[in-house]
């Protein structure tokens, strides 16, 4: 396939200059590169910084509430999310879409491309498991395992389907449903502080109820329709199939779908949750008096 530059998506071409630009550096006696990985850790932490300004400085809320340091979390994952999903969209069009298939023969922007993109999800990661573990004062709490859990989880199959050179379309494809919901989840999160800690009638009061109603039939709709469905259809191509077992050794297959059912299924009390908002309409769940418990009294 001649890769002439018209033939290069533009995200695609964008993410795989991105790779390109800065140093590789592998992880010591191996070819694995992790350099993009910690560039983005970083670009993930100074963006965090940059919206505890806004919030602080700008918008004026305290830095020393809890429910203000989590805006300011649900902000910075919010970015990673655009930044993320639409390159994803362009690299899952850009071949033929099989959860199992190698990258090996693929063109070289795309395999550039996609390595920028697990990379810079697995930065986020590592990201977002420093700063928690941070603010909770370098311990782990027991309602903090299954977040630690998931980003492992995650970590783990992004890493193996780069260490393997096949697999890749599977964590994207999972990637893109899982953080395609994710801007509408941090807004509702980010609202539904902010209607607390602001005089009734402002700006965050106005929109929560539209943003807590459109979170919860995008976020129900694909924790039960479209998650289940990727996730069947990855578990038959790689358990099932002739090309799924060539490219990925059968342990490797059992553990990411034992891996990716845990997640979907760990989710479903989110998922009712989701339906029982959808249904409500506009009649707020996360009003200006919930409790969300000690942990958020100051």
């Amino acid at each position: 396939m001649k890769e002439s530059r018209k033939d290069i998506p533009s995200l695609l071409k964008l993410w795989g200059g991105i790779y390109n630009a800065f140093p590789k550096f592998c992880i010591v006696g191996t070819q694995f590169p992790v350099g993009l990985t910690f560039l983005s850790t970083l670009f993930m932490s100074l963006l965090r910084f940059s919206y505890g300004y806004l919030y602080v400085k700008v918008f004026g809320f305290d830095i020393s509430n809890r429910k203000t340091v989590e805006m300011i979390a649900c902000n910075t994952s919010m970015t990673h999310s655009l930044l993320l999903v639409p390159a994803l969209w362009q690299a899952l069009r850009d071949q033929p879409y099989r959860p199992s298939a190698s990258i090996q023969n693929t063109p070289k922007y795309y395999q550039d491309a996609v390595t920028a993109l697990l990379q810079f999800c697995t930065g986020y990661m590592i990201y977002d498991f420093i700063f928690m573990v941070a603010y909770n004062n370098w311990q782990v709490h027991p309602d903090d395992v299954a977040f630690i859990g998931h980003h492992l989880v995650t970590i783990a199959y992004m890493s193996q389907t780069r260490v393997l050179g096949a697999g890749h379309i599977s964590a994207m494809t999972l990637m893109w449903s899982g953080e395609f919901t994710n801007p509408m989840q941090n807004s509702h999160c980010i609202t539904r502080f902010a209607i607390q800690m602001s005089k009734q009638g402002s700006f965050w009061h106005v929109i929560h109820p539209y943003v807590e109603w459109v979170f919860a039939v995008s976020y129900a709709f694909f924790r039960t329709v479209v998650g289940p469905i990727q996730i069947v259809h990855i578990t038959y191509d790689l358990l099932l199939t002739k090309e799924g077992r060539k490219n990925i050794p059968l342990y490797v297959s059992v553990l990411w779908v034992v891996m990716i059912w845990g997640i979907i299924l760990g989710s479903i009390p989110w998922t009712m949750e989701g339906w029982e908002m959808a249904l409500d309409g506009l009649t707020i769940k996360y009003h200006k008096e919930y409790d969300y418990g000690p942990k958020y009294e100051l």
